[in-house]
This record gives structure tokens, C-alpha cells and sequence, in this order.
């Protein structure tokens, strides 16, 4: 018996849900070899009583008034849908943001659908029963199903019931409510299977990545948390590929494994966490599942766990496609729990289905004492995440909104964010440009006298270097000098912040840009900067066509055409024109970096979001403006004199940096000479 019901659950592992019937099931993408093949039941097994199948009632409205529309589907009594009332696809509102939908793979045998939050199956005692395969599902009020099992004399044994409610009029989500009764006149142990959110919607764009990402609330264990109830939101900002595992090799190719355990893993049961909430996010919307209770009556850490979900794994349907385009679905295994006859339990969740936004997230009490808006991050990941620094990207985001208020458009608003950004970082700007371009100068002031020495020295490298040194000092060079361009890099994490601040702002999705001037002149016809979330759209393809950096096209782009004559200006007037003769090799280097900036950047950039191009064509802009004040500014004093920076530097006497160098050459001329440096004492001589 306890292998019948190993196998039932690893075929619904393998294959999730079907319409088609249980034997076709293992058919899908070559299940692992090692899988032991079906073995027929030793006995009869309790069954779900099959009913007439009819077509669900949906729940919540589609015209704005609620923040969720349920649609359903009898099998498994799951969601054929959930749309988001007042989300929309694009600027046109043709269609909701549907965020979870059913989602079908394979044809003939090997079709498979997945359901999302649908019933799978019950164990009882152990023994699995199917409530997916056949209409099994009554719908007895909107969102309410209920469905019996009986056991292999036909005698009622359990019923199930599933409710699905929406939270409330002004919150995203819904919640599911399972309630198991014992019918029969003996005690059972019971499970119950089901599924999760599967993966949200492919991006047509890809620019940036795929940034779908599998997030997580939890509590350590007890002995570490203590009584604190505070939620430790991860910050690992894990792609969901990372669930997918490694492929293994099989005689018809390379295929994932079809399960792969999600919570608890071998790290998570390392560090003793204990989960509170997961969620499946991409760039603006997430779908999180998370317990139920008053957060005015918290007392323990306990109250917050998703307790009544013993662990998850995530499934794939087509385990042997390309990593983002695998349909991922995760499976829920409830904890057990143990009813006397005519008892009943009750396992419930809520969902999160809404956007990644903040304000959003708070309007639920329970989300909030979740501290689920701390999964709100603007952060491209990898290796830049460490140098986005959340703070500083919350504050640029309440600058952006404060400009936006002001102007009421969000495309002034980010141009004037730019402007804010240099205007704050301009004194490091002017210290490092003045700093790097005197050094420069200099060194074009002293070739001359460079090459002289290394002709002159060219057999004694040594001699060679203390000539070299002592030019610097005569010409009054500080080694130092070479480190202006140091702060600039500092600078870096400000740019980087703001350029993830405004890629994952929810807030600038379908935003119009210069209040939507295009649009009104030309009746809605152009959608030209119509959406600061997608590229510009300046002119419509007759039809699109896909590229692996760019994801589908269907129009062509003028901002990145713009950027690239703005980068072509800015290395113009930013690249003074060198006296020294180049070599071949130097000149040829210098062509492919002019050729990256103009050419290959603009390339990448074509299917970024129109609010990126505008950020990198006003700071390029503002770039080459303080530039050309910098450049003014020294020129009126004189600041780029070689005899003047000489005077000067000989005037305040020796640096730091020079002082050391002094100090260096001193010692080795005494060691050379035999005595001691100063501060040591001689040694004995043997």
C-alpha cells in the first residue's frame, strides 16, 4: 500500500495536473530513469465521489470596484484566473494584469496544465486520493466547493470544503480556507495537497534580465528568536532558476529534475529558519502566500509562521526547455492533522496578489506586521547589489515623488531628480576634473623631459626611476594627483541607486511623459513616450520580431539614437585632445572605446525603459554643461598653467605623497651607502 501511494504522488509530482488520463501522465518529458515503474494498487483505495461538472461562478468585480477577479475551474476547484480590476497589460486597456492563470504545455498524451492554489489530492492514513483528474468539485455559493470521499465500500469518509474570499474592497488578495471533516466513525490522519502560485507572466521585454524572483519571510528558531515577532524579510533577491536545480542526462536529453524542494531546504533547516511567508515576484507584481491572524494579539513568534503548510517543492511541466522558459508552479503539502470521527480542522492562508508597492502592501495590517513592504527593493541584483544601498534608493524614490507632485509628470520629475543628483555631487565632480586635467597637464608639460631620461637611461632601469622621481619633485608632480579620478567612483553607487530607483518604480508604469503631449495632439494615435516603464515607441513596426538581448520589438526607438549623439558630445568634449604621439596599438584602442560608447551602449539600451533614456540623456547632457563651466573656471585662473601649478606646488612645499617618496629615496641611498636608516640601530657585523 505504501508503494501504491508512492507512486501516485510522484506522478502527480511529475506531471502536476491533466486532463488527460492517470497512465499518460508519466509521459511527460521523460521522467528521471531511475523513476521504478507503476505497480498496480494491492487494494482498493477510498475515492472522490465524482459529480456532474459544471462551470464555476466568479467572484469580484472586473470594473474597478474591487482589487481582485477570481475566476475558477472545477478541476481541483483552483483558479482558472486572477485578474487585477484596475492593472492593465498596456497604456491601450485592452486587457487586466492577469496575474495567475492556468497555463497548458505539450499536446495529445503529453498535456499538461497547471492550476494554480487547485486541490491535488488527500492523504489518508497514507492512502492518496486524486481530487484533480475527475470533476469531483461542487460549487455550492460563489467561490465555496465542496467534494466527498468515500471509502472503498462507498461509505462517506471525509468531505472537504474550499473558500475562496477576497479580502476587502481597498485590500489586494483573497483568502483560501480548507476545512477537512471526518464523516466516518473512526479516527483518520489527513493531508492535504495542493498547489501554489505559479509563475507569473513571461516579459515580452527583456532588458535588465528576467527579474522573476522567489522571495521569503521567516522567523529563526525558537532558541534564537526568542519572543521577538519580528519578520526577517531575505535580501538574497533569488531568480527563480535558482529553483530549477541542476539537468541530469538521459538517453532523450537533458531534463531538470520534475521536483525540487523549495521550503525546507537543506540550508534553511541549517539555520534553523522556520517560514512566515514566500512570494513569487517580477519586476512590478508579486503574489505572496502568508498566514492569517490579528496583529493586535500576537504573542509569539508562532502566531506569524505558515504553520498549516508542512513544506513546499516546486514542480515543472516542460523539464526540458530553457531556464526562463520552464513553467514553474509550486506544491503545497499541509500538515497533517488527526480527526475523530465527525471532527473537523481548519487550514487556512491569505494571498497577496497587487503590485510592488509599499503604500499598497501597508493598507493590510497583517501584511504589514509581516513586514512584507520590506520586500519592496529597487535592485538590478548580482554583483551591483551590494553597492545599491536600499536607504539611499528610498530616499532618491521620495525625492521622485516629490517633484512629481510638484510638476504632476513624472518625466520632469526624473529629469529634475538628475539635476538634483549632479547638483548635490558637483563640488566632487569639480575636485576630481580639476585634479585629473592639471595632472594631465603636467605629464603632457614633462613628456619631453620623460623621454629624454628613458633614452638616456634606457640600459639602467634603476637609475632610470630616480631621475624619473626627481623630475616630479623639480617639476613640482604630485603622485597624488593621479588619484582624482578616485571620488568619481564614489559617485557610483548614487548613479546605480538611481538607475534601479527608476527601472523597478511600479509608480512610473504607464506613466505618459511631458504629460502625455503626444497622445493629446495626435488623439491617443501616437504612443510615442506613451509609457516611461517601456521604450519610447516612436514608430510602429508593421508587425515585431525578437532579439535574446531585447525580447520582442515592435517598433523603432529614437531615444537610444539620441543617447548615442549625446555620448558621442560627451566623449567629444570630455576627451581633450592628447599632444603626444600615439602608437598604433593606442590609437586603435582608442577607436573601440569611442565605438563602445557611441555605438554598443546605445545597442543595449534600445529596448530599455523610455525613463532610463531620459535619465541617461539628462545626466549626459548636464555631463557635458558642468564640464564646459569646469573647463571655463580653470581657464579664467589660469588653472591649467604648467609654470603656474609648478610655482604653486614648490610655493606649499612637498606633499604627503612626496614627502614619502623623499623619505624612500633617503633610506636607500643610506643603505646603499652602508649606514643605518634613521631610527634603526647597526647591526653587529660577523
Amino acid at each position: 500500500m505504501r508503494h501504491a501511494s508512492n507512486q501516485f504522488l510522484a506522478r502527480l509530482a511529475a506531471c502536476l495536473i491533466s486532463f488527460t488520463t492517470l497512465p499518460a501522465l508519466a509521459q511527460q518529458d521523460a521522467p528521471p530513469a531511475d523513476q521504478p515503474a507503476p505497480q498496480p494498487a494491492a487494494v482498493a483505495l477510498p475515492t472522490a465521489r465524482v459529480v456532474a461538472s459544471t462551470e464555476p461562478v466568479s467572484i469580484g468585480s472586473r470594473d474597478g470596484i474591487d482589487k481582485a477577479h477570481l475566476e475558477f475551474t472545477p478541476t481541483g476547484a483552483g483558479l482558472a484566473h486572477l485578474a487585477l480590476p484596475d492593472a492593465y497589460q498596456s497604456v491601450k486597456h485592452a486587457a487586466h494584469v492577469d496575474l495567475q492563470s492556468k497555463i497548458t504545455v505539450g499536446e495529445g498524451a503529453a498535456r499538461i496544465t497547471a492550476i494554480p492554489f487547485a486541490a491535488l489530492a488527500v492523504t489518508i492514513d497514507a492512502q492518496p486520493v486524486d481530487l484533480a483528474t475527475n470533476p469531483v468539485w461542487t460549487e455550492t455559493a460563489p467561490g465555496v466547493f465542496e467534494c466527498f470521499i468515500d471509502d472503498a465500500e462507498g461509505r462517506p469518509l471525509l468531505k472537504i470544503t474550499r473558500i475562496f474570499a477576497l479580502k476587502g474592497a481597498d485590500r489586494y488578495g483573497f483568502t483560501v480556507t480548507n476545512t477537512l471533516t471526518n464523516l466516518s466513525d473512526a479516527s483518520h490522519t489527513v493531508s492535504l495537497i495542493q498547489t501554489g502560485p505559479i509563475d507569473l507572466p513571461k516579459p515580452d521585454n527583456t532588458y535588465g534580465g528576467d527579474h522573476r524572483r522567489i522571495r521569503f519571510g521567516y522567523m529563526y528558531d525558537a532558541a534564537r528568536q526568542g519572543s521577538d515577532t519580528t519578520v526577517t524579510v531575505d535580501d538574497d533577491l533569488t531568480r527563480r532558476t535558482a529553483f530549477l536545480g541542476k539537468k541530469t542526462e538521459t538517453s532523450l536529453g537533458k531534463f531538470y529534475p520534475s521536483v525540487y524542494p523549495v521550503w525546507p531546504s537543506t540550508r534553511t533547516t541549517k539555520d534553523g529558519e522556520r517560514l512566515s511567508w514566500l512570494a513569487m515576484t517580477d519586476r512590478y507584481f508579486a503574489v505572496v502566500v502568508h498566514p492569517l491572524f490579528d496583529p493586535a494579539s500576537v504573542a509569539s513568534p508562532e502566531d506569524k509562521l505558515l504553520s498549516t503548510i508542512a513544506s513546499i517543492d516546486r514542480l515543472v511541466l516542460n523539464t526540458g526547455a530553457a531556464p526562463n522558459d520552464t513553467v514553474m508552479v509550486l506544491r503545497f503539502t499541509g500538515a497533517a492533522v488527526d480527526l475523530a470521527p465527525g471532527a473537523s480542522a481548519e487550514q487556512s492562508f491569505g494571498v497577496y496578489a497587487g503590485p510592488l508597492s509599499r503604500p499598497a502592501i501597508r493598507q493590510d495590517p497583517v501584511l504589514a506586521s509581516l513586514r512584507m513592504p520590506e520586500m519592496v527593493i529597487y535592485s538590478m541584483g548580482g554583483i551591483c547589489a551590494p553597492c545599491t544601498f536600499q536607504w539611499l534608493t528610498g530616499t532618491l524614490m521620495a525625492v521622485l515623488k516629490l517633484f512629481h507632485s510638484v510638476t504632476g509628470d513624472w518625466a520632469i520629475a526624473i529629469m529634475l531628480l538628475v539635476v538634483l543628483v549632479r547638483g548635490v555631487l558637483h563640488p566632487v565632480t569639480r575636485w576630481s576634473q580639476i585634479r585629473m586635467q592639471r595632472f594631465g597637464v603636467q605629464m603632457q608639460a614633462m613628456a619631453p623631459k620623460q623621454a629624454q631620461l628613458k633614452e638616456k637611461y634606457k640600459d639602467d632601469p634603476k637609475k632610470l626611476q630616480e631621475e624619473m622621481a626627481k623630475l616630479w619633485r623639480e617639476e613640482g608632480v604630485n603622485p597624488a594627483s593621479m588619484l582624482g579620478c578616485l571620488p568619481m567612483f564614489l559617485q557610483t553607487p548614487v548613479w546605480m541607486a538611481l538607475y534601479a530607483t527608476l527601472f523597478f518604480a511600479i509608480e512610473l508604469r504607464q506613466e505618459p511623459a511631458f504629460y502625455g503631449v503626444f497622445q493629446t495632439l495626435t488623439n491617443g494615435k501616437w504612443q510615442f513616450l506613451s509609457d516611461l516603464s517601456q521604450p519610447d515607441h516612436a514608430i510602429p513596426l508593421p508587425g515585431s520580431f525578437s532579439f535574446w538581448i531585447w525580447g520582442t520589438v515592435g517598433a523603432i526607438n529614437i531615444l537610444p539614437l539620441a543617447l548615442a549623439f549625446v555620448f558621442y558630445a560627451h566623449q567629444k568634449f570630455l576627451t581633450p585632445p592628447t599632444t603626444a604621439a600615439l602608437t598604433p596599438e593606442q590609437e586603435q584602442q582608442q577607436k573601440i572605446i569611442k565605438v563602445m560608447m557611441v555605438v554598443m551602449f546605445p545597442l543595449m539600451m534600445y529596448a530599455a525603459p523610455s525613463g532610463l533614456a531620459l535619465y541617461f540623456i539628462t545626466n549626459s547632457v548636464l555631463g557635458i554643461a558642468e564640464h564646459k563651466w569646469i573647463r571655463a573656471h580653470m581657464d579664467k585662473h589660469g588653472l591649467l598653467d604648467p609654470e603656474k601649478i609648478k610655482a604653486e606646488r614648490q610655493a606649499k612645499g612637498p606633499g604627503f605623497m612626496a614627502r614619502l617618496s623623499e623619505a624612500a629615496e633617503r633610506q636607500r641611498q643610506m643603505q646603499q651607502a652602508g649606514r643605518p636608516a634613521p631610527g634603526k640601530k647597526p647591526g653587529k657585523k660577523r
